[in-house]
């Protein structure tokens, strides 16, 4: 996947409308906030949002978002001077960009995502989305085509950049024109204030139905099926709904400490009967990974539990503390200070960083306590290297357990408690997205946050209610 950033063009002062575009409500957030929450949970790095006009009022609404801002102090001289200022934002590794406004409501994550993927399948210098012939916006521009971007002047966007490469563009098609429409008049926010609602009860609809033909399951363990020792209520009841429905499963865990037969042993003292080859941990996923990178019986030195080291060992990997070739990180309830002083020491010499998860914290009976993402931002700090990282939220894990039931994307749904892994994720790749709130995850953090699960339940048994 290409590294692929959003701007958003916020810098106008709304002259059409009558007042401040950006600070109009939708469903409870801000116009300029909307937008960005769509940008971030598309997996746009980063997300740039230009300000002008009204600029404090605006920055301030999008709150703790992580964005980054760029001020267009010239704005009144038109729209090529926010391109200007989101371009000079952009870091070097920036592959292309989206042009985005902030005015199109109806613009979702999943266009954007279709518009990304469509520059990875095509190498395509210009991406845009267009209904029934007709070009719309927003745009993906690739990182050749900046210098032009920079130099056009007065109030147009990517246009005449756009109409000097015709054969250069390629297009994904929008079946809904509402998704591409803009806001310019109040009597255009109305309209799509109701087109809204109306997109909201089927999409509920749709995504009840699509629980209900649900033909296999990927299920995170910590936070879902219990908290520490403590099995949630409803456990046996809801594995026996899974197999009266005949709905297959894997178990996929961030927790990389343990092995499968660990966690088959604690599901059989809860009561419930689990074969091995159901569960996949992060530890296998980071091993499997390697494989594919390092040479047979590379040296590796391992941070974490068993769960880490016998992944490793079973690919084939040695295991070693000095003149390693890769450094793979994992949850370590027994971590020191001299295991992150030789995996840094390690990196700093060239050795590849790993992580098999990103989870900050973890959740125990008494509440949250520090992840694996808490090691790895340690080191990334120390050494400033950021790790390759293959768990949750990122497509290998959930490509993993689907190629192990034979899953299709269209017929598989993700249940976790986390969103920024479990929920981003299933999210990213199409699948249906089951949120439970008995783990990490608040009610109050699900209303503030940009990523949107399909489905929301208070626990597991809550979830097979409505899977029967």
């Amino acid at each position: 996947m290409k590294r692929i950033a959003g701007i958003i063009l916020a810098a106008g002062g709304s002259s059409r409308f009558g007042k401040t575009k950006q600070l109009l409500d939708w469903s409870g957030a801000p116009l300029a906030a909307h937008a960005a929450d769509e940008a971030l949970a598309a997996g746009l790095s980063p997300v740039v949002v230009v300000l002008g006009c009204k600029a404090k009022a605006i920055g301030a609404a999008l709150g703790k978002r992580p964005v980054q801002v760029a001020t267009n102090w010239r704005w009144e001289e038109g729209l090529s001077m926010s391109v200007r200022a989101g371009l000079a934002a952009l870091p070097p590794e920036t592959e292309a960009a989206i042009l985005m406004q902030c005015d199109q409501p109806l613009l979702t994550a999943d266009l954007l995502r279709a518009m990304t993927n469509r520059f990875d399948e095509t190498g395509a210098a210009i991406v845009h989305p267009a209904h029934a012939g007709r070009r719309g916006t927003p745009t993906l521009f690739a990182r050749r085509l900046f210098p032009e971007l920079a130099a056009i002047k007065g109030d147009v966007g990517g246009r005449a950049v756009l109409a000097a490469h015709p054969g250069e563009a390629v297009t994904v098609e929008v079946a809904d024109p509402d998704v591409l429409a803009d806001i310019d008049t109040p009597a255009d926010y109305e309209r799509l204030l109701k087109a809204r609602d109306l997109r909201l009860e089927v999409e509920h609809a749709n995504a009840r139905e699509r629980l209900h033909n649900t033909l296999h399951l990927i299920i995170d363990m910590d936070g879902v099926l219990w908290r520490g020792d403590e099995p949630m209520e409803g456990l046996q009841a809801f594995f026996a709904t899974l197999r009266e429905r005949d709905i297959g499963f894997t178990l996929a865990t961030n927790n990389s400490s343990r092995t499968p037969e660990q966690y088959t042993a604690k599901l059989a003292r809860f009561g419930v009967e689990v074969a091995q080859d159901c569960i996949l941990t992060s530890s296998q996923v980071a091993a499997a990974y390697l494989a594919s990178q390092a040479s047979p019986g590379a040296r590796v030195y391992a941070i974490g539990g068993e769960g880490v080291r016998r992944a490793l060992e079973e690919r084939g990997f040695e295991l070693a503390e000095q003149e390693a070739d890769y450094v793979v990180v994992g949850w370590d309830t027994h971590l020191t200070w001299d295991k992150l002083a030789t995996a840094a020491l390690l990196i700093h010499r060239g050795a590849g960083f790993i992580g098999t998860n990103p989870d900050v914290s973890y959740p125990t009976e008494e509440g949250p306590v520090p992840g694996n993402g808490a090691q790895l931002a340690a080191l990334e700090a120390a050494t400033r290297v950021a790790p390759v990282v293959t768990g949750k939220p990122e497509p290998p894990m959930y490509k993993e357990a689907m190629r192990r039931m034979g899953a299709r994307p269209e017929t598989t749904a993700v249940v976790g408690d986390r969103l920024d892994t479990d929920i981003a994720g299933g999210v990213r790749l199409g699948l249906t997205a089951v949120l439970v709130l008995s783990g990490i995850t608040t009610e109050a953090e699900l209303a503030e946050s940009p990523i949107s699960p399909d489905v929301v339940c208070a626990d597991i048994s809550d979830l097979s209610r409505l899977i029967r």
